[in-house]
């Protein structure tokens, strides 16, 4: 199972064999604590790492620059013996092309809280901004 979700509290989330971190920081960093074991969260927003930096074909230097930003990411991995991964974006069709698919199917699934109309988007707002939102908020532009 893969979770998506803005807000992760242990205990509205089972525990999940992925997590995709759109957000960072202490959301990223609450992510290891709903992924299972041998488990892995990707994030987009969270800090590289040594690895991404010599996947990327950084020198040494650049490598211990970001292995020291990611110390706390790397040992909440460690602690919940859970992969990190940094996901550079790039536009892509196909990739977005096999998200979609997931979604059909499935597979993936991404945790809707509340959907709102156009006509009550500062509904939604305060509705996220209170902190309660255990998923997305979407608003929807037409009926």
């Amino acid at each position: 199972m893969i979770c998506i979700s803005i807000v992760l509290i242990r205990r509205r989330c089972p525990p999940v064999d992925y997590v995709f971190d759109t957000i960072g920081k202490e959301t990223l960093l609450q992510s290891f604590e709903v992924v299972k074991p041998g488990g892995k969260v990707v994030s987009v927003a969270g800090l590289p790492d040594a690895k991404f930096a010599k996947a990327y074909g950084l020198n040494l230097i650049w490598q211990g620059l970001f292995k020291l930003a990611s110390h706390k990411i790397t040992r909440a991995s460690h602690k919940a013996h859970a992969g990190y991964e940094f996901l550079f974006m790039r536009p892509n069709g196909l990739q977005l092309q096999r998200l979609a698919e997931l979604v059909v199917t499935g597979r993936l699934q991404v945790r809707i809280a509340k959907e709102y109309p156009l006509e009550e988007i500062q509904a939604a707002c305060d509705y996220v901004a209170t902190g309660h939102a255990d998923g997305k908020v979407i608003i929807k532009l037409t009926d």
